[in-house]
């Protein structure tokens, strides 16, 4: 398994009306949050994130993975680069699951980036999903990816933090996943 995160420059954010396999990404840390009205899988992987939500049959997957990495094309409702920030959505898939995220990359000082670093570091898998990769040789420590659910009744939100070391940029994700149209 891939140890070291690819380039910021590489990475894509895609939204998905079906699930998406989970043996087509390198999970490095997995959660499943399971409610009346829905289920949640959050997925850390070496490139960034796999979700999937399923509400009465149906499902968004929300992945952010390397260009490079082969991905299904159909049922795809959202791909862009990741730079800057973006707003996706709302959307609305069969008036069964509500969507929307925000998605935004930080490139930060030297100096705030390892304070970012330290503080992700330091939060345990009991308070959300943390994975730690190793370092590149380069720097001294190597990135950081956290993800955390807040589950509710008919939604959840999940946010997610994902650290490029050699560029001290800070990928940003904040998802919201809604059952029916309220």
């Amino acid at each position: 398994m891939l140890s070291v995160r690819p380039k910021i420059t590489q990475i894509n954010f895609h939204l998905y009306a079906r699930s998406v396999h989970p043996e087509l990404v390198q999970r490095c840390a997995t959660r499943t949050v399971e409610r009346d009205s829905y289920q949640l899988c959050l997925n850390i992987t070496t490139d960034g994130h796999l979700i999937s939500f399923v509400h009465q049959g149906c499902v968004y997957s929300e992945v952010i993975a390397a260009a490079s990495h082969e991905l299904p094309v159909n049922c795809r409702l959202i791909s862009h680069t990741v730079d800057g920030s973006r707003v996706n959505g709302p959307t609305m898939y069969e008036e069964l699951i509500g969507y929307q995220s925000n998605v935004s990359m930080d490139i930060v000082d030297p100096k705030v980036f390892v304070t970012i670093q330290q503080q992700l570091d330091k939060r345990i898998e009991t308070d959300g999903l943390v994975h730690r990769f190793r370092s590149n040789g380069r720097l001294g420590f190597g990135a950081v990816s956290y993800m955390h659910a807040q589950s509710f009744i008919n939604h959840v939100r999940v946010r997610a933090f994902h650290t490029f070391p050699e560029t001290c940029t800070v990928l940003k994700c904040d998802s919201v996943f809604r059952v029916g149209t309220a």
